[in-house]
């Protein structure tokens, strides 16, 4: 045996996920912890023939006999698929359940799959101890905290205590290297993320991490900037650092030593944020949009106080709006956010006052905000798994079987609306949300298109939606190919060239795939060709060049015009 644990992050589909999520970070966290006390552990992420095909070739070999697996909502079927083919095949082989959705694993699980053991919450200490218990020998299996193991006898499930399997510096874990990964290519895209802290102290209760996690802990700026640092160092084509944590934001004076660090290091970043945290340190998020923060991730969740009430978010719509308006005001350049469909309470006048809050975020923040709804998702010992009738819902099991993603389908029903009601409801929303987002579209400015496309002066690919409205009008793409000053700032002696060319004259009004126009706006854009300079516009509509420039301004800040030299 050349090592001791493979540890898999299995797929059926990769599509829906980031390739920085890919990587798997909590597992190589686990391979990293594990070769400090003197274990190797390799890291596969993959799908389920990549998978399946590793899995036999380290077992063939004899490379390793202790299969670990990271299980989520959405692939514990595909892990217990892959454990069953594991022990058809080689029954010699000892396989484990990490991540979220152990805590929810029964005993038919264990029995049908014939998987040996779990682990609860956080991996590090329960692995190695586990590990010491099945190479070693060195303790018994009793005294590994937060395992979960089968007893066949009595039919039920032994779990350990846990009490001693949190690490409280976790600095000591180490961070994911190059060298634990399986196939040599982690954090290869020009996205990669990162954890720089444990735990959540909020309690949504929806929520695994705030029902399952334990205290907060936070990494040493320090310490994740060596890890930033190894990144860089292994990745040259690295443009942007997505920090995963839950909680990034709760010490400001934390944030800022991240921020200073991150303006030596020149990187643009992600986060995700609370929204009493932007109302509230509004000085400090400023900063962190200049050290380079381009996107946040807000839970929006629903536009009824009520329901955000019983979510136990310690928000309401107005708090959300501000913050929203406050992103788009600080120059951030993407805000994204969820609604949850047919959760607490979900009536047809809850989701109305999310759709009211909806249109009014994607007209306030245009260019910025990218929303989207989701299903109610079940995960497993949240507060709402454990007492569905507390906020009114009901849970459906049978539903849940033929669920393909924890959020891709209703699973369950409220007081006032069945699952076919909130299916219904949930398409409605889609398309009153691209119904606005049209709209919005065609009221935006320069500014908000700018904001939306650029960074620095250099093109952007965060806010698909945005992009794919602005980007299907003929007359911004063409306005875009001309973002240089001496094209942008009014200069009495050049040419205003418009932006669209199909018009025509109807009655005194310019008719275009630009709209109407009227008056003097209509005298410039119909001789907005190259003929005459500004100055001669001046005088051939008798008009002053004041007039002039006042209009053509106002026209380029609605991508419509543009400078020319010639």
């Amino acid at each position: 045996m050349e090592y001791e644990l493979l540890l898999i992050n299995i797929s059926r589909n990769l599509s829906g996920y980031s390739a920085s999520f890919r990587d798997s970070i909590g597992q190589y966290q686990i391979a990293s912890y594990l070769r400090k006390h003197d274990f190797k552990a390799y890291v596969f992420s993959g799908n389920i023939r990549e998978c399946k095909k590793i899995i036999a070739k380290e077992l063939e070999k004899g490379r390793v006999k202790i299969v670990g697996f990271y299980a989520a909502a959405d692939n514990i079927r595909i892990v217990g698929h892959a454990i069953r083919w594991i022990k058809e095949n080689y029954p010699y082989c000892q396989t484990i359940v990490g991540g979220p959705q152990a805590i929810g694993l029964n005993f038919q699980f264990f029995q049908e799959t014939k998987n040996d053991f779990a682990i609860i919450g956080e991996g590090e200490i329960p692995m190695l101890h586990l590990l010491s218990s099945l190479i070693d020998h060195d303790c018994t299996l009793e005294s590994v905290p937060a395992l979960v193991r089968r007893d066949d006898e009595k039919e039920m499930l032994i779990v350990n205590q846990c009490d001693d399997a949190v690490i409280s510096d976790i600095d000591s874990i180490g961070f994911p290297m190059m060298e634990d990964s399986l196939s040599g290519n982690l954090r290869q895209g020009k996205i990669v993320g990162i954890i720089t802290g444990r735990g959540c102290p909020f309690h949504c209760a929806f929520c695994y991490e705030g029902a399952n996690a334990k205290n907060v802990r936070l990494r040493s700026i320090e310490n994740v900037m060596e890890e930033i640092d190894y990144i860089l160092r292994n990745n040259s084509q690295m443009q942007y650092l997505e920090i995963y944590d839950d909680t990034f934001t709760l010490d400001a004076k934390r944030v800022l030593h991240f921020c200073n660090e991150m303006k030596k290091r020149e990187l643009q970043w992600f986060c995700e944020g609370h929204i009493t945290f932007v109302l509230t340190q509004r000085e400090i998020f400023k900063y962190m949009i200049d050290s380079g923060l381009i996107c946040i991730q807000f839970g929006i969740e629903s536009g009824s106080n009520d329901v955000l009430n019983f979510y136990n978010k310690h928000t309401n719509s107005d708090m959300i709006l501000e913050a929203i308006s406050l992103c788009k005001e600080y120059g951030i350049h993407s805000v994204t956010g969820n609604f949850i469909i047919g959760g607490a309470f979900e009536t047809r006048e809850t989701l109305e006052r999310s759709k009211k809050l909806a249109r009014e975020l994607i007209h306030e923040a245009k260019g910025i905000v990218e929303l989207n709804t989701v299903y109610f998702a079940p995960y497993p010992n949240t507060n709402m798994v454990r007492n569905p009738e507390r906020f009114g819902i009901e849970i459906h099991e049978d539903l849940r079987e033929r669920n393909l993603n924890s959020m891709g389908s209703p699973v369950v029903s409220t007081m006032q609306l069945g699952t076919d009601e909130i299916y219904s409801l949930k398409q409605e929303f889609d398309e009153f949300l691209q119904g606005e987002y049209q709209k919005a579209g065609e009221a935006s400015t320069k500014e908000d298109i700018i904001q939306s496309l650029f960074c620095d002066g250099k093109r952007i690919f965060l806010n698909s939606t945005w992009e794919r409205i602005y980007l299907s009008k003929r007359y911004i793409v063409t306005f875009l190919e001309h973002l240089s000053v001496h094209e942008q700032d009014f200069n009495p002696n050049c040419y205003i060239i418009r932006s669209f060319e199909d018009v025509i004259l109807v009655h005194d009004i310019l008719l275009s795939e630009a709209g109407e126009f009227r008056g003097l706006e209509k005298d410039i854009l119909m001789y907005a060709t190259g003929v005459y300079s500004a100055k001669e516009m001046a005088d051939k509509f008798s008009v002053s060049i004041e007039e002039i420039e006042k209009t053509y301004y106002a026209l380029n800040e609605r991508c419509l015009t543009y400078m020319s030299e010639f």
